[in-house]
């Protein structure tokens, strides 16, 4: 199966499991498709939704602040509920703290906007569009 199908159905479900309130669930299988079609417009078109949002992020540091941090520290930060959800690094059963079913509307967004830079068109899976017409108007 293809990388952008994978992402595809991995984004149908999250889809369904937002709508179920099952926020938590929705972030991991988005974030899955946003990493896979970020990586695809990456090599595509030599941009994805987490680089611009890198790239934002230092224009609000370089505005507030003298002081700016590197890209692998923004994107930690800007991943940090994803990954929270995904790993254990330390084992131990710590408390995450997020507004889930927002970090679940971010991820969304991006993976379609990803699909949608790295394939010029919007994905066609009706779930998927009307959810992201839903979040996005």
């Amino acid at each position: 199966m293809e990388k952008r199908d994978i992402a595809l159905k991995q984004l149908r479900a999250s889809a369904k499991l937002y709508h179920s309130g099952d926020y938590i669930s929705s972030i991991t299988l988005a974030g899955a498709a946003e990493e896979i079609l970020g990586s695809i417009s990456k090599i595509r078109t030599n941009i994805n939704e987490l680089k611009k949002e890198v790239d934002y992020l230092k224009t609000v540091y370089d505005y507030f602040s003298s002081q700016k941090p590197n890209d692998k520290n923004l994107i930690s930060k800007i991943n940090r509920v994803k990954n929270e959800l995904k790993h254990n690094d330390s084992g131990v059963n710590n408390w995450v703290e997020a507004d889930f079913e927002n970090e679940a509307v971010l991820l969304f967004v991006k993976a379609v906007k990803n699909y949608f830079s790295a394939y010029d068109e919007m994905p066609k899976d009706k779930i998927i569009r009307n959810l992201f017409n839903h979040l996005t108007l």
